[in-house]
Parts: C-alpha cells; structure tokens; sequence
C-alpha cells in the first residue's frame, strides 16, 4: 500500500512540473485574452505563432496591432516579450478527449509589418495570404515547423523563408525569395509560381517546385520521396545529377549530356544557375 501511495505522490509531482515547464506566462510579459490586441511597436522584430491544434487564418490589416480572436477549446496566450509578440494556442489533457478539439482561431496582423515571423503547428489547417500577386506580403523572414495537418500560403516575398516539415501538406502559391529551404521528413510540399534559390532535403514525401522563371541555384538531396521540377523552356541552368539508387530525370534538351549508371548531367542555355541533385533513393524529375 506504502508503494502504490508513493507512485502516486510520484505522478501527482510530474504532472505539477510538467504544467510548469510549459507555461508560457512570465512576470516580464503582458497578456491578453481572445479578443484583446498588442500595439506594435518600433521594438517588434517577431511574431511567433504556436497553434497545438486549431485551424487558424492570418488577415493583415491597415491597423497598428496584433489581435487574436478564438472560438472553441483551448487556451489562447497573446503576450508580447521583448521584441517578440507570441501567439499560442494551448490545449489542456482533458481537451484532447473527445471529437470536437479543434479550435478556430483568426490573427490579425498589420500589413506593414515586415520583420520576422515563425509559425509552428501540430495539426489543424493554417492559411496565410497576401492581396494579390502584385500586392504580396513582405517579410524578411518567415520559418515554418510542422507536425502535420496543412499550411496554405499565398502571395508572399521574403528575404529568407525556412520549412520543416515532419508530416502533413504545405501548398504555397506565389512566393518570391531570396534564400529558401525546404525540409521534409514526410507529406506534401507543393510550390507555384516560386522564384529564387531553393535547398531541398526529402527523406520521404513529395517535392513539388513550379518556376515561372529560374532566379537561383537549386540543391536536391532526396534519400528517398521524390522531387517535380517544373521549370521554364527558358530557363538556363547547368544540372549536376548524382543517383546511387532511384532514378534522375530531365525531358528539357540538354547540351554536352552525360548518362552514366544513373548519373545525369548537361547544360541548358548559358547555364547560368547550378541545379545540383543527389539521389539516394526515389526519383527526380525534370521538366
């Protein structure tokens, strides 16, 4: 009986340390509830959005501030920290019980903000847009962290934008950048209308890669998944492709080609750009 009681007192402490650990409040921090708003200020170079499991949309708008609205379960945290405004959405043990334990959340954000944004998600749908394709969003840097569920992005211009993806889709159309990575582990990554350099690790999923002009090297490491790159009549690039397994390869016309047990290489154009590809195992295809 002494033992089972001490297991007990054991768990009742862990699960106190573990509420702990992961409370995002602080004494230097301000917080807010569903409805309130955070003034962005000079001071503000991040905004970080964690959503545990809510299907959330991002609306930029002509105001001044950052404000969260939400409806269903969980507990929403607006808090601005230093020159950071945090957006999370939290979900406690006995909410996961059950269907219904989504929420929906909507974050409005200024359209001028232009500085850094981070959004990590464990599940539910995410979706972020600019106005059009002549009128994006700019930011200088946007990372995605992904536990599953599906992002959709549209209209956007970046200098840096980062993904990291362990499952679920990512659908991104019309994204211009000047530094991009891509990291799948598992799902769906799909780019349209992509312009700038692009590093891709596939260990599994699909790559998917629209150009409407080739603006920047591109490297491909696929251990295994498969890459679509769907590029320009234009485009003029030199391809450097190294296969030990799986398959490479290219339906535009290539000078000076070279095929060898898997090895594909040649020039388009002026090859300008460098598309370096290395595969493992799976496939890519040029076209």
């Amino acid at each position: 009986m002494k033992n089972a009681f001490a297991v007990i007192i054991a768990l009742l402490a862990l699960g106190t340390l573990y509420v702990i650990l992961n409370d995002n409040t602080s004494l230097f921090a301000k917080e807010s509830q569903s409805g309130e708003r955070i003034e962005l200020t000079k001071e503000i170079n991040h905004i970080n959005l964690n959503m545990e499991s809510s299907d959330t949309e991002v609306i930029p708008t002509d105001q001044n501030e950052v404000k969260v609205e939400m409806k269903g379960k969980g507990t929403l945290t607006l808090m601005e920290k230093g020159d950071t405004i945090e957006v999370a959405v939290k979900h406690k043990w006995y909410e996961w019980v059950g269907f219904n334990r989504k929420s929906n959340v909507t974050i409005y954000i200024p359209r001028k903000y232009d500085q850094s944004m981070e959004v990590k998600i464990g599940s539910g749908n995410f979706l972020f847009s600019g106005e059009s394709e002549t009128d994006r969003i700019n930011l200088d840097r946007l990372t995605l962290k992904m536990g599953s569920g599906n992002i959709t992005l549209e209209n956007l211009e970046t200098n840096v934008f980062e993904h990291d993806g362990s499952s679920g889709d990512l659908t991104v159309k019309a994204l211009s950048t000047k530094e991009g990575s891509v990291n799948i582990s598992s799902g769906d990554v799909e780019l349209f209308n992509y312009e700038g350099p692009l590093e891709g690790d596939v260990s599994s999923g699909e790559l998917t890669v629209e150009m409407t002009a080739l603006r920047g090297n591109l490297n491909f490491d696929v251990s295994s998944g498969g890459v679509n790159l769907n590029l320009p009549d234009d485009a003029s690039f030199k391809l450097i492709g190294k296969a030990s397994s799986g398959d490479i390869s290219c339906n535009l016309p290539l000078m000076n080609q070279k095929v060898d047990d898997g090895d594909l290489s040649g020039v388009a154009g002026s090859g300008q750009y460098t598309i370096d590809v290395s595969v493992s195992s799976g496939n890519v295809d040029i076209y």
